[in-house]
């Protein structure tokens, strides 16, 4: 994250147009001050950039443990998602195989074309979609 600095300065006058004082503004957006700002906190109160940069590390890596459990519970999610999946299909494969079986040609047959269908389609689709997110990730969309 770059620093972005704005100062203005203000000037207050009179309606006679006589200066009475000047405003100061300056403020950034960053996650730590610059370095001269950091020296200037330290020779004030001794011990402050270190505590600056202590609650820094601290926040970073707060946010890295959020993030990694976030992943792990997605990718639990997914693989959840994944067996019950296998399970449904191999479920309607067997069901359509059992039904073909039966006498029931085309209800079996169609069962069983529509679940490999169905897998096939969300495997390819599911890569697909991966795949132009990469892309647009790649070119800063």
């Amino acid at each position: 994250m770059g620093t972005r600095t704005k100062k203005d300065k203000r000037v207050a006058k009179l309606p006679t147009g006589e200066i009475v004082g000047y405003d100061y503004i300056e403020y950034r957006v960053d996650i730590l001050p610059p370095p001269d700002e950091l020296e200037r906190y330290e020779k004030m109160n001794s011990g402050t950039a270190k505590a600056i940069m202590d609650s820094y590390i601290a926040q970073v890596n707060h946010r890295m443990s959020l993030e990694a459990a976030v992943i792990q519970a997605d990718n639990r999610r997914a693989n959840r998602g994944q067996i019950i999946s296998a399970f449904l299909a191999f479920l309607c494969i067997i069901s359509g195989g059992i039904l073909t079986y039966l006498g029931k040609d085309a209800v079996g047959l169609s069962l069983i074309i529509g679940s490999i269908g169905t897998l096939l389609t969300a495997f390819y689709g599911g890569a697909i979609i991966r795949k132009i997110e990469r892309i647009k990730k790649e070119k800063g969309q």
